[in-house]
């Protein structure tokens, strides 16, 4: 016997048959093909073994890739069947891989529709809300002019990083689970509003049908958007961003509502006694609209302007008023004049303080000058009554600080108020349905939180080319397919069994959930070996541990069959066997 080595196997064959039924590999190399002179994998097998280290590590640097496949290379050939050599995973094939697919949009865009139509088939998944958001990625190098470079740009940063170059990222996702469907990268100074009936007509191409509530956020409700999306057949939900008149529209219908607002009540939303618990009030204005589309044509619909008031978001808004109104006086209070300053200039500094803590209106801030003449005696020493003086002014400026009770008492009663518009009408969809749509925004902006923060990390972005950089934002986005994809097949099957599933939470095996994350289903396979004995003749494994009650139980939940862990293998040793060292051309 030459030796016997252990290899961890872990979550490696459940994330491998789970992106193998995706079909990932089979729909790239139907799109993108290598050169002639190149060997091993292709590039749809190179991106299914790639995803499976993004998902397994959590980590997308390709530098590391290499040594990951070296270590799993038993266990990513068993799973997949695929023979796999020293050198395939090296960062020169993966940066070559990355630089494909992200060289042409236009494929790039049709990967992700046929991706996008055999996912909604093969899973069922509904199609009933679809949402659009938009985040920006900072990156830390200067962009090469004179390359060409146009997709690093300062812009609004979302990540209150203004001084760094940055990129804009676009997500498309179906609800429940937040599924991804679309993509996009684009410039860091693009602005948002041009982006949403593209990515609406992208998503409808994908599902297949238009009868979908498209739900964006407030940079979506520009006008012309809106009539497009409904003269194309389209529905969407979205709040009115408070500019133009909007504000004062808003103003006047709660303050002088022409209909009583009504309690909205959610079922998902209960009290101590399980009740449904009053999240807020609302009432809705039917207006006729009209607006000329790009094509010249006049398109006049009708449109439900929903007013609505959160009262959670009242009280934070209050909260944060008083707050900002504390703040505002204290400093005033603590302001002190500059030697020759003028009133207009105390006046002036005044100001800016009530527009920092955005209190214009709310409080009245007057300077003051007042003059006093004072003795200044010529001769050192205590002052007869005879001793010549000469008489000094003292300018002093003082602020008061005086509150606008009527406007701040406005304010309060104005707080928590939001419009917001859609075509639909309220036979279909009621005012309570409108609220739990957009309160569930949150779907669409988690995949962000993994890609910043989470368990597909994006940041920091060390790639510097702008096709490198949409190839791996195309790769990210299908693994957060394969997370979110994990998270809705558990929890549709514990939906239908009426059951929930325990020992997910480190620390609280006992807590019970029907809603586990992917990230904390794929933590279960942790601690799994697969022992291989190496002979002058064979190569013999087999599993070290035997799956435990939880792991057979997820993979039910997940429909994978509990063979894809049964690595046991016997195969004769091959003197060509990986024979990948002799200087082998890989046509990279």
């Amino acid at each position: 016997m030459l030796g016997e080595r252990i290899e961890r196997v872990d979550n490696l064959p459940l994330i491998l048959h789970w992106l193998l039924q995706m079909q990932a590999d089979k729909i790239i190399d139907g799109i993108w093909q290598p050169h002639g002179n190149r060997q091993g994998v292709t590039y749809g097998q190179l991106t299914v073994l790639f995803l499976a280290y993004i998902l397994y590590t959590q980590n997308h640097r390709l530098s590391y890739a290499e040594d990951w496949c070296t270590k799993h290379r038993t266990t990513l050939e068993q799973v997949t069947g695929w023979p796999i050599r020293d050198k395939e995973m090296t960062d020169d094939r993966l940066g070559a891989l990355v630089s494909v697919l992200g060289a042409d949009e236009v494929q790039g865009l049709r990967y992700q529709q046929m991706q996008g139509q055999h996912l909604i088939q093969a899973y069922a998944l509904p199609t009933d809300v679809a949402r659009y958001d938009t985040t920006t990625f900072s990156v830390y190098h200067t962009p090469d002019e004179e390359q060409g470079d146009t997709l690093f740009q300062h812009g609004h940063s979302k990540d209150q990083r203004p001084d760094l170059p940055q990129f804009k990222q676009a997500l498309g996702t179906l609800d429940p689970a937040g599924i991804p469907l679309l993509t996009n990268t684009i410039p860091g100074n693009c602005a948002d509003d041009p982006l949403y009936v593209p990515a609406w007509r992208e998503m409808a191409h994908t599902i297949g049908n238009k009868d979908f509530l498209y739900v964006a956020d407030s940079k979506a409700s520009a006008l012309e958007t809106r009539a497009t999306i409904d003269y194309e057949g389209g529905s969407y939900l979205f709040p009115l961003q408070m500019i133009g008149d909007v504000p004062e529209w808003l103003r006047e219908k709660v303050l002088h509502p022409s209909t009583p607002p009504q309690r909205v009540y959610l079922q998902d939303v209960t009290d101590a006694d399980g009740n449904p618990r009053c999240i807020g009030r609302g009432f809705e204005v039917e207006r006729q609209m009209s607006c000329e589309l790009a094509d010249g044509a006049q398109h006049i619909w009708s449109e439900r302007w929903l007013v609505l008031k959160s009262a959670d978001h009242a009280r934070r808004q209050r909260e944060a008023l008083r707050s900002r109104l504390n703040k505002a006086v204290d400093k005033l209070n603590h302001m002190r004049a500059k030697p020759d300053e003028t009133v207009t200039e105390f006046q002036g500094r005044a100001e800016q303080v009530l527009e920092k803590f955005r209190v214009e209106g709310l409080l009245t801030v007057t300077s003051n000058e007042s003059i006093t003449q004072k003795r200044r005696y010529l001769r050192s020493g205590r002052p007869t009554a005879d001793a010549p003086y000469q008489l000094v002014e003292q300018r002093k400026l003082q602020l008061q600080v005086a509150y606008n009770l009527p406007a701040i008492r406005e304010k309060m009663r104005l707080a928590g108020w939001r419009t917001y518009v859609s075509d639909v009408p309220a036979d279909i969809m009621s005012q309570e349905q409108a609220v739990a749509y957009y309160r569930d925004q949150w779907t669409a902006e988690r995949g962000y939180h993994r890609f910043k923060n989470g368990s597909l990390p994006a940041l920091p972005i060390f790639l510097r080319i702008e096709a490198h950089i949409r190839g791996l934002m195309l790769l990210l986005m299908i693994a957060l397919q394969a997370l979110t994809l994990l998270e809705f097949v558990a929890r549709r099957a514990l939906a239908e069994q009426e059951e929930s599933v325990s020992g997910l939470v480190p620390g609280n095996p006992k807590i019970k959930t029907a809603l586990p994350t992917g990230e904390r289903i794929l933590a279960q396979f942790d601690h799994l070996h697969l022992l291989i004995e190496e002979t002058e003749t064979e190569i013999v494994g087999h599993l070290v541990e035997a799956l435990t009650p939880l792991q057979r139980q997820l993979l039910d939940l997940l429909n994978i069959p509990e063979s894809v862990y049964e690595l046991n293998f016997s195969q004769a040793k091959s003197t060509n066997q990986h024979n990948d060292r002799d200087g082998t051309n890989y046509g990279i």
